[in-house]
């Protein structure tokens, strides 16, 4: 994903080409907020400067973006998706920062009026942390437990996982198949991590195995596991 605005002022967005930049209000009223001043500290007392804060969220969280900035702000802000920026077409502003969604520093940006160049990118040390993607991530792996006997209930079990990106949903299947090495078909499912399942007379001779399916927002995660012993009859 990425995303694209001007400001222009404090608070007028034009031109946005997406939704992963929000503009923020104050709780206190009014359109800036009142930060420390995050590039030079005060030197008699905590120094505050007004600055008009985004929210900036991709899949895998949320980061805030602050503009320095006045009524005669005006400044092009694109971002990668990743919260990467490009700053361009800026007039009147001389510092931005990224903070986390809890206004820790991550890195901050000085602009040409003040870096007599290029923009610098600072990051300080001991800052925040840019969210970081945490894809999924197995622990364990499913099972079928129980005996092995038509008529007789077995307990499906799904494998165990961390992490995911965006939502995840999944999916605990149960599998039969003419061999203990496949082709293996479907027979049940759940949401849920573990539910019962009776063998039926048409399993008998079969095998059973179960399968874990994790389905974020980059896609399908798959873990199998083992076969089970035969089906035997009633």
């Amino acid at each position: 994903m990425s995303d694209s605005l001007v400001l222009t002022g404090v608070k007028d967005i034009k031109n946005q080409t997406g939704t992963e930049m929000l503009r923020l209000n104050p709780k206190r009223g009014g359109d800036t907020f009142q930060l420390k001043r995050w590039w030079t500290p005060g030197t008699n007392g905590t120094v505050y400067v007004s600055a008009t804060v985004f929210d900036v969220t991709t899949d895998v969280g949320v980061c805030k973006l602050a503009i320095a900035s006045t009524e005669n702000t005006n400044i092009r802000i694109g971002h990668d998706g990743a919260f990467g920026f490009l700053f361009s077409q800026y007039n009147e502003v001389s510092y931005a920062a990224l903070f986390t969604d809890a206004f820790e520093l991550i890195e901050y940006y000085v602009f040409p009026s003040q870096s007599g160049g290029k923009i610098m990118t600072v990051t300080p040390a001991g800052g925040g942390v840019r969210p970081a993607a945490n894809p999924v991530s197995w622990t364990s792996t499913g099972s079928v437990t129980g005996t092995m006997q038509v008529g007789e209930s077995v307990t499906v079990s799904a494998a165990s996982y961390t992490g995911g990106i965006g939502d995840t949903t999944l999916a605990n299947i149960l599998q039969v198949g003419d061999s203990n090495s496949g082709p293996w078909t479907f027979l049940a499912s759940s949401a849920t991590a573990s539910y019962s399942y009776t063998l039926l007379p048409a399993q008998e001779g079969k095998f059973l195995r179960q399968s874990t399916q994790v389905t974020d927002d980059t896609g399908l995660k798959t873990r199998n596991g083992s076969a089970s012993l035969e089906i035997q009859p009633a």
